[in-house]
């Protein structure tokens, strides 16, 4: 089978790794269901430049990925599909993009090692299956990468234009830090390796190709809206989400290390193990890369004040890289790479063990009534993943080198089927989000809105009901859209609007209609019977 057919079948696996299943479970709060409105509010108001959320101009992110999801939205209508394809079809691309730079580096057979632990590697896989951009950008900057290398080493003009154009497509996905992030990987390279790039002149080009396609949405919002989008975009969402904390996601210095323990599984003991047969290795230009860009990638994001899991998933392709030359090595018969690798299968226990631990710590603070309902279900999922790695051990054990990888890389498609198949649709069971959602559509005519009462901007209600929101915290500010209006549609926590109903029953003579009502989830129809205070709650 030639190197070109064992691509091809890498990628159609990853393809279907990341595609089956896809549209099970609703999007989740807050990125997916925001996103996905923001292209859908771009169909509505026909304005793809300022993008908007709730009828609202919303300057957090450039417009890339959302004009994605509207294309599709457009062709085929907005559903959990078409919102999250696009992270599957990059994911794919980034799959391909670590090869081309595995190859470049370290041949052939170890970049293709590579494609398989980069997607079979749980953040990875994970997050190729969300309607989020970070696997997009991740794709973008490793073409950049891939391309800018190939400018440096061949001097070819038309790598050049590639990495303008990655770099530019980048900016327009995510902002400033798809320039940054490979620019200060690509410094510490060729300053470690005192190569020179090229010229000025030779750059010139290029650099306007990637300015114009990367500043071009900045530029026109600026016309359009002056030093305020200039404010909240590159101040407070770019500036500050690095100096500071943005939206409460703050985490100590540490934080990336147990992101780390869930987001490599199954291939997390392989990464620390492949860390310190890279450093042996660091006077070859492949196994310096990696250590680059996976440092200056943690060393990066752990020195900024937001902090977010996602983040990091740019160095998640180079540990895939080591860990992949690491097993190519041990395949090969190299006496420390197979030493190495055993420590990762020594280490894999705790691994699992650590994996397990904080997936149900982030569940029982995140989603603490789901993780009840789930939680025998999951013992099981735990029970088969470890399952799988004692064999993998055990073929490893028995000298068989290319099994146990193969198997260890079967974990995570193992975990898929469970996940996709059985405990998605179990959490979904949980969610009363769709439910009442369609309960205030059905209440409240196209064009209206319906109130969210201290349920912190619901994205997914404001999705799937397809409705304006009015979100209040504020009790006597229900009530004087309840006085205002006649009649509202009301959704909150039930505890929280039966406190508002109390209380406002004492103002005003109003009538509840239940709408839909769940554990964590209610909707009611509220009516004014009476006179309401002039000031009410004032």
């Amino acid at each position: 089978m030639s190197d070109r057919v064992r691509l091809a079948a890498l990628l159609a696996a990853a393809a279907v790794l990341f595609v089956a299943g896809i549209g099970r479970g609703a999007l989740w709060d807050q990125d997916e269901a925001k996103y996905t409105q923001v292209a859908r509010e771009i169909l509505q108001t026909g304005d793809p430049i300022t993008l908007h959320v709730n009828g609202v101009p919303w300057f957090v992110h450039p417009p890339l990925y959302m004009w994605l999801q509207a294309a599709l939205g457009a062709l085929f209508g907005f559903s959990e599909v078409t919102a999250r394809i696009w992270s599957a079809v990059f994911g794919v691309i980034g799959v391909y993009a670590t090869v081309l730079i595995g190859r470049m580096f370290f041949g052939a057979a170890p970049a293709l090692l590579a494609g398989v632990v980069l997607a079979t590697t749980f953040e990875y896989f994970a997050l190729s299956r969300l309607a989020i951009f970070d696997v997009v950008l991740t794709a973008f900057m490793l073409l950049a990468f891939y391309a800018f290398l190939g400018a440096v080493r061949t001097g070819a003009r038309r790598h050049r234009y590639w990495a303008a154009l990655w770099v530019g497509l980048g900016i327009l996905t995510k902002g400033p830090v798809a320039l940054l992030l490979p620019g200060l990987v690509t410094a510490a390279y060729l300053a470690v390796r005192r190569v020179h790039p090229g010229g000025i002149r030779a750059w010139a080009g290029p650099a306007a190709l990637a300015g114009i396609l990367g500043v071009s949405w900045y530029a026109l919002e600026f016309v359009r809206h002056g030093w305020e989008f200039v404010r909240i975009v590159i101040g407070y969402y770019t500036v500050t989400r690095f100096v500071g904390v943005v939206e409460g996601q703050a985490g100590p210095w540490w934080y990336y290390a147990p992101v780390f323990g869930i987001g490599a599984f199954p291939w997390t003991a392989f990464a620390l193990a492949a860390l310190p047969y890279h450093v042996r290795r660091r006077g070859e230009d492949g196994s310096l890369v990696v250590l680059l860009w996976m440092g200056i990638t943690v060393l990066f994001y752990s020195l900024a004040g937001t902090k977010l899991p996602n983040y990091v998933l740019p160095a998640f392709p180079f540990a895939a890289l080591a860990v992949a030359v690491m097993w190519h090595d041990a395949f090969a018969g190299r006496r420390a790479a197979a030493r190495f690798v055993g420590l990762g299968f020594a280490g894999t226990t705790l691994a699992l063990l650590a994996f397990a631990g904080e997936i149900a710590a982030f569940a029982r603070v995140k989603y603490p009534v789901e993780l009840v309902a789930v939680q025998r279900h999951l013992i099981i999922v735990a029970a088969g993943l470890a399952g799988c790695l004692a064999l993998a051990a055990a073929a490893y054990v028995l000298r068989r080198p290319r099994a146990a990888f193969v198997i260890v890389a079967a974990t995570t498609a193992v975990l898929a089927v469970w996940v996709i198949g059985a405990t998605l649709p179990l959490i979904d069971a949980q969610r009363s989000v769709r439910p009442v959602a369609r309960a205030i559509q059905a209440a409240v005519p196209p064009g209206g809105s319906f109130v969210g009462y201290r349920i912190s901007d619901h994205q997914t209600l404001l999705y799937y009901s397809e409705r304006r929101a009015r979100w209040l915290d504020d009790p006597a500010d229900v009530l004087a859209a309840v006085c205002g209006a006649g009649s509202v549609v009301l959704a909150g926590r039930p505890a929280e609007v039966a406190s508002w109903m109390a209380q406002a029953s004492s103002q005003a003579v109003v009538r509840a209609r239940e709408l839909a009502a769940y554990r964590d989830l209610i909707a009611l129809e509220i009516t004014r019977l009476g006179a309401c205070p002039s000031a009410p709650g004032r």
